[in-house]
């Protein structure tokens, strides 16, 4: 079912658009009850990042064996997700919906972004205690660091992905991760 689903948003969204998508619809793509999609998702954002992105339990990232290999891999996976033409397609409307909708926003934190900031801390500590980092670094930071840069990159610049990219958002996140940035509020 959770297949089916997915397939249904997945042809849906191109055809029909983010706005106009609509519960109805993908159940009677998918040819299951409306409330079987509501027990698995409670919002169409939810929904349509569910199915395009990664459900509430992102795969496990690679264990590289360095913190730049780490993350390099995290920017790949990333960077393959914003070139997903009908994720290009979905991504301004549940940006919208979550700009428009705090409870969808709040639940969006609480259930996808909170699994991806594991990860990130996981690779972190492993960084930390393999001695490539002199103290823990912040998870917040260095998942911005690559989620921002890869987002930029692809919706605000509007570029392709090239070979080199992933490695060189990666320095960024490491630099991030190592402190070298730095702010003085004072």
């Amino acid at each position: 079912m959770d297949d089916a689903i997915r397939d249904a948003v997945r042809e849906l969204v191109p055809e029909v658009g983010y706005a106009a998508l609509t519960m109805d619809a993908v159940a009677a793509k998918a040819r299951v009850g409306k409330a079987a999609i509501y027990r698995r998702h409670a919002s169409r954002g939810e929904l349509v990042f569910s199915a395009l992105v990664h459900g509430r339990e992102p795969q496990p990232l690679p264990d590289t064996g360095s913190l730049l290999g780490d993350l390099t891999a995290l920017a790949n996976l990333i960077l393959g997700i914003f070139s997903d033409p009908v994720v290009a397609a979905a991504t301004p409307g549940l940006l919208a919906d979550l700009k428009q909708q705090p409870e969808i926003a709040a639940r969006f934190q609480e259930t996808f972004i909170a699994g991806e900031r594991v990860q990130v801390a996981n690779l972190l500590e492993r960084a930390f205690e393999r001695g490539e980092l002199a103290v823990r670094a912040d998870p917040a930071l260095v998942h911005a660091a690559v989620l921002g840069t890869a987002f930029a990159w692809a919706f605000l610049l509007a570029q392709p992905p090239t070979p080199a990219l992933a490695p060189r958002i990666a320095t960024v996140a490491v630099a991030a991760a190592r402190g070298e940035w730095t702010h003085d509020d004072h």
